[in-house]
């Protein structure tokens, strides 16, 4: 399924948020989306009754994105449907065929490794149901490497005729690397989530404020 084209601006997903308040400060720092991750072996892992209280404290202000990693379809849509998120996200060795069954758009996590093909992520944009791509990066990878990988993707699904432009990127981003990242790429959106915290798990107001203003200022005129 191909995302309708995006604008100049950068939507920002800041991932893991934990509590209500953390919640509130992403939203008041400019964030456009906010992960809430439901993978069991996360430290970011968050309740869903929790999880229920902070799509409701942001609904209209913020889109919330439940994310998975390898669960059946029948406990995503139980959680979506409860917590009444906007998005899901996929973030393991999920099969293409399960985002059909999934009652809210996906998003499909890519890891961005030398052993990442191409047709894989082709096959994802153009599987049913998956709004986004997201490209993520394995924690320790050498950024070279990483960006040379992460080129190499991207080129695949973002020129053509079947381009999909609605993609973001994650892994390691902060305030002071996320610009030339968004110079480089143009993403649909970034995703940050240890960048704009004081532990994991707790976001730091102060730095989801300095992100959020790095992304905002990144495509304007020097």
């Amino acid at each position: 399924m191909l995302s309708a084209m995006p604008s100049a601006r950068t939507r920002i997903k800041i991932c893991g948020v934990t509590c209500p308040a953390d919640a509130e400060a992403a939203v008041a720092a400019g964030a456009d989306l906010l992960g809430l991750i439901f993978a069991p072996s996360s430290v970011r892992r968050v309740e869903v009754e929790t999880a229920r209280a902070i799509a409701a404290a942001v609904q209209g202000r913020a889109e919330t994105v439940a994310v998975f990693q390898d669960a059946p379809a029948d406990a995503i849509n139980a959680v979506a449907t409860h917590i009444g998120c906007d998005f899901v996200q996929l973030h393991g060795q999920e099969a293409p065929a399960l985002a059909a069954r999934v009652i809210r758009p996906v998003i499909r996590a890519v890891v961005v490794t030398a052993a990442t093909a191409e047709t894989e992520v082709r096959l994802w944009a153009q599987t049913k149901n998956v709004a986004h791509l997201l490209f993520d990066r394995p924690k320790a990878q050498p950024e070279a490497d990483w960006e040379a990988w992460l080129d190499r993707l991207w080129k695949a699904v973002s020129s053509g005729t079947d381009r999909f432009p609605g993609s973001f990127v994650a892994g390691g981003l902060s305030a002071e690397n996320v610009p030339e990242m968004i110079r480089r790429w143009r993403p649909y959106g970034v995703d940050v989530a240890s960048g704009v915290e004081s532990a994991p798990g707790r976001k730091d107001a102060r730095r989801m404020q300095a992100f959020c203003q790095a992304v905002r200022q990144a495509l304007e005129p020097v």
